[in-house]
């Protein structure tokens, strides 16, 4: 028999760091071997005795939990089944002599507890009666009733799917106080008005035509109206004058943008004198903004107050979620117009303050109207291919993330959703594992909350199940179930079995070739080799495949979620449906009962030395799936249904024979002989191949042909370890240097760095390498041979640079103060973008270096600095935005530059070192490893030979 020491300690791990059950309910056990409790007039009353198990010497409670039908992936309603004596009609819920008339009916809740072995309860049940059946004999000598009760899926199963859309449930549930108005225009076709979603609104009208639920790119809403022929107009009802004002509304922008001046959106408030604000203006500009939304100030008769606040994003083709935000402070008014972007989640910001007027209520809301204003942009009315919706009206200002996930649900992971859900209607929710480590989940659908909890549930591959510390759910992400350490080992030669356990060898869950579904896009994945493939055992599968709510449609996305379920469906052992225990055994201790009674769904049962004679002598492996209890006055017998646990005990990394396979490509053709070979990750890809020369050699293969890789190295590197005058010559790795901007005798190279000297202000001096393609990663390390004065020196790294005017930068600003501030640039034609500032925590010595990582992939940049003696990278990028303006791919290098007003010497320099183009890679080959001879194309996809299986 196994040591009771580590089952203790396992034990008492498992119960101080895991929620619910398994932690110590802090009641106190009536010392019985059970006891049910009833909820009456909002008290628990210990009815255990005399009401329960005193029929007869068989009198019992049954309980199941979890999985009843083997392996599967949907848990079943948790039930108990039991009597009570009746014999004062107490549990006749009709029965108007009856104590708890009134007081007990359908859903009243029971829980049924065992003691845990430290003075307190274990719950194995904590449900609702769905069934009371008073009964009685012939004589009427023997009066009871036969209880039934199940956990909450019952009940939730049962619900309703909600009426309203995802984002109008979270603008009305709960409805805020400083909510004025909201129309939620998802009005149905022909429909002659928007209807307000608050009972003391009125419904917003409109000249012209729209086309009502026109819009459906957002599955968070229900359709909205396209308003390319009409003006909706929304009166506001009378309320007392705010200090602030805020106006929100979604609207898609056609991708060919609107004339300059077109009014977006309109919003009137009570006018409280000549002069003085009355209204506001957030219309398109292509004179005032570069195809993006400004906000105007006017007066009642349309004279322009103050100036234009602008926004500097291009929101052609944008879904966005516009915010309108008007604040008093003292005697002024601060200005700030918010747009997020639906789909990406980036919010850009601008904002301001006006001197010359205040608030009052807002009597009207418009969208599509002429402007009014008698200056600026002028234009009339309608939006040609513009939709609204979810117009809000507030007398405060609230984050322009309130709503959050809610405002677009995709991307969701199932973890998180299935705990906003349970939230939203005041379900108690527990956990087990990281619920942040699980996949993310398409939109979410109109469905009961049981439907997309287990449809969650089936895209992650967990086990939801129903707690029995509370009434609520809870969910084990599929990430815990894997490489768990036993929550118990039962020894069968220790008489710790309370029957013999059954292997079973058939085909229920076979499952060799299995199709996933995503939003209409399909991939198979088939088992080929092995004793359980198709090859060796014909085809299984589910007709129809597996359709998932994923937010991914990329192919590798579907394939690996249908090799998982391939994976799952290909174990090659005998699986023990039941396994039994009897917890009245004198083979189990205390230890033993308190560890039995802590498991869950999905912990790793072991069951050591079967026996030999009949059955393999390994150690019988499981997972609990579910579990079947029977409490009578002489045992408490539990009887968990399993399933084999080494399909979640995956492999260990570290392994010298582990490879992972990542998705790249060849990024330029090769011919049939070349052994040296440029390689980035396939789109959307980030990961880059191993420069561990330790881990080489290994096989590739791409287009058919198989090489073998015998080394990796960045791109670009240099070291700077050479001495070169007038120019920076060539790196360790790449094309020769190129320097612009100043004289010849400003570049060098002085055995330890690249030099770029400051001889004269005002005049960058860039220095650059032609790029092998768009997207890159870059590090290189920066300082300054003098502390600045006067004003700030910079150096940066850049990318996609085309000339003097135009190019993305990581830029380092080293600061008068000795601060170092990073800053994420785009500068197109000269003209300047910033998408976000960080200040390195470090203070900056002339000749210590500082990092940068500069990462670009198609239209998202990101950015980070540290100081360059630091051990380690941050793990997270400290600036990230999202930018098109400049696609081509260009060249990479640096730029530096210092400004009027620095009073530094002339010999003053940027110096950089250790430049790495980590991204594109190249890869050393010996090809033809299989015998084929051929060219590749740029494009190809290349992976490896024999990669390591890896859990989803």
């Amino acid at each position: 028999m196994p040591a009771i020491a580590p089952l203790v300690a396992a034990w008492k791990r498992r119960a101080r760091n895991l929620p619910g059950p398994l932690a110590g309910t802090g009641e106190v056990s009536n010392g019985r071997p059970v006891q049910v409790e009833l909820l009456v007039a909002g008290v628990w009353v210990d009815i255990t005795d005399p009401y329960v198990m005193v029929r007869d010497d068989g009198g019992q409670i049954s309980i199941t939990y979890g999985i009843q039908g083997g392996e599967g992936s949907q848990t079943d309603r948790a039930q108990a089944q039991l009597q009570l004596k009746n014999g004062d009609g107490r549990f006749t819920p009709r029965n108007p002599s009856g104590a708890y008339y009134g007081l007990i009916g359908r859903n009243t809740q029971m829980r049924i507890s065992v003691p845990d072995g430290n003075g307190g309860k274990d719950y194995q049940i904590w449900g609702e009666v769905t069934s009371w059946a008073p009964n009685w004999d012939a004589s009427g000598n023997d009066v009871w009733c036969d209880v039934t009760v199940n956990g909450i899926m019952q009940r939730l199963a049962q619900g309703p799917a909600p009426e309203r859309s995802v984002i109008y449930t979270a603008i009305t549930n709960p409805t805020s106080t400083n909510l004025m108005a909201y129309w939620p225009m998802e009005d149905a076709t022909g429909a002659t008005s928007l209807a307000a979603a608050l009972t003391s609104g009125s419904p917003m009208t409109w000249t012209g035509t729209p086309t009502l639920a026109s819009y459906a790119d957002l599955a968070a809403s229900d359709p909205l109206p396209d308003i390319s022929g009409a003006v909706l107009s929304g009166g506001v009802p009378k309320y007392a004058d705010p200090t602030a004002t805020q106006v929100r509304f979604l609207a898609h922008i056609p991708a060919a943008g609107l004339s300059d001046g077109k009014v977006l959106c309109s919003i009137d408030q009570v006018d409280y004198s000549a002069g003085s604000a009355q209204f506001w203006e957030v219309y398109y500009s292509t004179t005032d903004a570069t195809n993006s939304l400004v906000l105007r100030t006017c007066a009642s008769d349309g004279t322009f107050l103050g100036i234009q606040l602008p926004s500097t994003v291009d929101v052609r083709g944008r879904l966005l979620y516009v915010s309108v935000e008007l604040q008093e402070s003292g005697t002024a008014i601060t200005r700030q117009l918010q747009l997020k972007d639906v789909l990406t989640g980036h919010v850009y910001s601008v904002s301001d303050s006006q001197a010359l007027t205040q608030l009052t209520r807002v009597t009207k809301v418009q969208f599509g109207p002429a402007a009014r204003a008698t200056s600026g942009p002028a234009s009339t009315q309608f939006l040609p291919g513009v939709a609204v919706g979810h117009c809000t009206v507030e007398n405060r200002i609230t984050a322009i993330d309130a709503l959050g996930v809610r405002l677009n649900p995709v991307g969701e992971v199932a973890g998180r959703r299935i705990q906003r859900l349970c939230g939203e209607q005041a379900i108690a929710f527990d956990w087990v594992g990281d619920l942040d480590d699980t996949v993310a989940l398409g939109a979410q659908s109109k469905q009961n909350l049981l439907t997309l909890a287990q449809e969650s549930t089936l895209a992650d591959g967990g086990l939801l199940y129903e707690t029995t510390n509370v009434l609520g759910l809870g969910y084990r992400t599929r990430a815990s179930l894997y490489s768990q350490d036993p929550a118990i080992v039962l020894d069968y030669t220790g008489f710790n079995l309370a029957a013999v356990p059954v292997p079973v060898e058939d085909d229920r869950n076979v499952q060799n070739r299995v199709t996933v579904t995503v939003a209409g896009v399909s991939q198979t994945y088939e088992a080929t080799t092995g004793t359980l493939s198709t090859a060796a055992v014909g085809v299984y599968g589910d007709t129809g495949g597996v359709t998932l709510n994923l937010a991914s449609t990329d192919d590798n996305t579907l394939l690996d979620q249908a090799a998982w379920r391939v994976h799952l469906g290909t174990v090659d052992e005998a699986r023990y449906p039941q396994i039994s225990v009897n917890l009245a055994h004198s083979s189990i201790t205390p230890a033993m009962r308190r560890a039995i009674l802590a498991l869950r769904l999905g912990d790793r049962l072991q069951i050591i030395n079967p026996p030999a004679a009949w059955l393999p002598p390994d150690t019988i492996d499981q997972l609990i799936l579910g579990t079947s209890a029977t409490i009578t006055h002489f045992e408490h017998r539990i009887t968990f249904v399993c399933a084999p646990a080494s399909p979640y005990t995956v492999g260990y990394l570290d392994s010298t024979a582990a490879r992972i396979d990542i998705d790249s490509q060849l990024l330029t053709a090769i011919g049939t002989g070349d052994t040296s070979i440029d390689v980035i990750p396939a789109a959307g890809q980030a990961d880059l191949w191993t420069t561990d020369t330790a881990e080489f050699p290994f096989d590739l293969r791409t287009g058919g042909e198989v090489m073998r890789a015998t080394a990796c190295t960045p791109k670009v590197t240099d070291t700077f370890t050479r001495s070169v005058s007038s120019n920076w010559g060539t790196p360790d790795s790449g094309s020769t240097w190129t320097t612009t901007g100043g004289s010849a005798s400003d570049y060098a190279v002085d055995g330890a760095s690249g030099v770029a000297t400051l001889s004269t202000t005002d005049v960058s001096r860039r220095t650059s390498i032609t790029a092998a393609g768009p997207d890159f990663d870059l590090y290189c390390d920066i300082t300054t041979s003098a502390l600045a004065t006067g004003d700030s020196l910079y150096g940066a790294v850049t990318a996609r640079m085309q000339d003097s005017s135009t190019m993305y930068m990581a830029r380092l600003e080293f600061t008068t103060s000795n601060t170092v501030v990073l800053l994420l640039r785009r500068l197109l034609a000269d003209a300047t973008t910033d998408l976000g500032t960080y200040t390195v925590p470090v203070t900056h010595v002339a000749g210590t270096y500082v990092r940068v990582r500069f990462q670009g992939a198609g239209s998202a940049l990101k950015a980070k600095a540290w100081a360059a003696t630091d051990a380690l990278e941050p793990p997270e990028w400290h600036i990230a935005g999202t930018d098109a303006g400049i696609s081509p791919a260009y060249s990479i290098g640096t730029r530096s530059i210092r400004v009027t007003g620095n009073t530094n010497a002339a010999s003053v320099a940027i110096q950089y070192d250790n430049y790495r183009l980590i991204n594109p890679q190249t890869m050393t080959v010996t090809r033809s490893i299989n015998g084929v001879v051929k060219a590749h194309t740029a494009g190809e996809a290349l992976s490896l030979v024999h990669p390591t299986p890896l859990a989803l």
